[in-house]
């Protein structure tokens, strides 16, 4: 699948950008339900909140017609780990596209059918800290996602196909 990033509207800002960048998902990344991922493999991983969208159609980005909200078929609670080649975090914008968008691994929680999941409440709680959040906090609300996907697909003829999982960007 693909996995969006500066869907935040603070990151642009810091960024200097007015787009949302995209990155491939690979099943290499996928951590499986009970899982663990092998931190030594990382450089320094940091873990980011995320809805995710499940693609049960082809997204044709030549048809002007397409409604990508109606080529999906499920949303699911998701965590991305990201990692950066680049210290600190502190990369340009291509730096950051040629790092795949600092995406090392992934994983989705229970699937449920599409529905409203604009301005929910996130938690991401770990034996040393809480951070709360808000799905709002992607491009104001996780469908946005989709629809800024869609033109960037269109843009850089990036195929989506079913069953493709779309990380919306981290919440």
């Amino acid at each position: 699948g693909v996995k969006l990033g500066f869907t935040s509207k603070a990151k642009m800002a810091q960024m200097g950008v007015s787009e949302v960048i995209v990155g491939r998902l690979t099943d290499a990344m996928r951590i499986g339900d009970g899982a663990e991922l092998d931190l030594s493999d990382l450089i320094h991983p940091r873990v980011e909140p995320e809805v995710a969208f499940r693609l049960s159609e082809h997204v044709d980005p030549d048809d002007p017609t397409t409604d990508i909200e109606s080529c999906v078929d499920a949303v699911a609670p998701a965590l991305e780990v990201i990692d950066s080649r680049y210290q600190d975090f502190r990369f340009t914008v291509t730096d950051v596209v040629a790092d795949n968008t600092s995406a090392a691994a992934y994983a989705v929680g229970a699937w449920r059918p599409l529905g409203d999941v604009a301005n929910k409440a996130v938690r991401l709680r770990t034996p040393q800290r809480e951070a709360v959040g808000s799905t709002a906090a992607i491009l104001g609300a996780p469908l946005a996602a989709l629809h800024a996907l869609l033109a960037i697909c269109r843009k850089r003829r990036i195929p989506l196909a079913p069953g493709q999982i779309v990380l919306a960007g981290a919440a």
